[in-house]
């Protein structure tokens, strides 16, 4: 029940992102504006709710069947996994708005990113490279050609080497 829960309140957080960045101001000589990248994430709120609601509902109808065959192992705890499951991604967002302009976004993306595979039982190498190859491709889409300034941090003083 606790998923259906969380679903709804992602649709409603993901409607209000909607409703929110369609009050900003567009640009006349842009085709899109900066509402755009909120919009698709309210709608990817919106989504992912659906599919997680939908998802309880469809697992709680299944297991009222197998209780109706007195199945023993429908009792079953929700694990530890789980549960930190649910906080990393809060924890991960907080992370990043702390460390980022100290670390750089790049930096501080790759940690994040390791640390979510390796929390998944990703093999080490897997998760260093695929992090770090996916967080370069997102630092350079955002800042090389949409144009989104990230912090490159403290730490590296502000200047990539392989960035003129």
């Amino acid at each position: 029940m606790r998923d259906v829960f969380a679903g709804i309140g992602f649709m409603i957080a993901g409607v209000v992102t909607i409703i929110t960045a369609q009050q900003f101001p567009t640009l006349p000589s842009l085709q899109y504006g900066p509402s755009l990248f909120p919009s698709l994430v309210g709608g990817g709120f919106c989504i992912g709710g659906a599919v997680l609601t939908l998802n309880a509902l469809w697992q709680r109808r299944k297991a009222a069947a197998q209780e109706m065959q007195d199945d023993p192992t429908l009792a079953t705890p929700p694990s530890e996994k789980k549960s930190w499951a649910m906080v990393l991604p809060p924890i991960a967002i907080v992370f990043y708005i702390l460390a980022s302009d100290y670390l750089g976004a790049m930096l501080t993306i790759t940690i994040i990113m390791c640390l979510l595979m390796l929390f998944r039982k990703t093999k080490v190498y897997v998760a260093l490279v695929t992090s770090v190859v996916m967080s370069s491709a997102i630092y350079f889409i955002f800042s090389h050609y949409l144009l989104i300034p990230l912090p490159q941090g403290v730490l590296l003083r502000g200047s990539l080497p392989w960035i003129s």
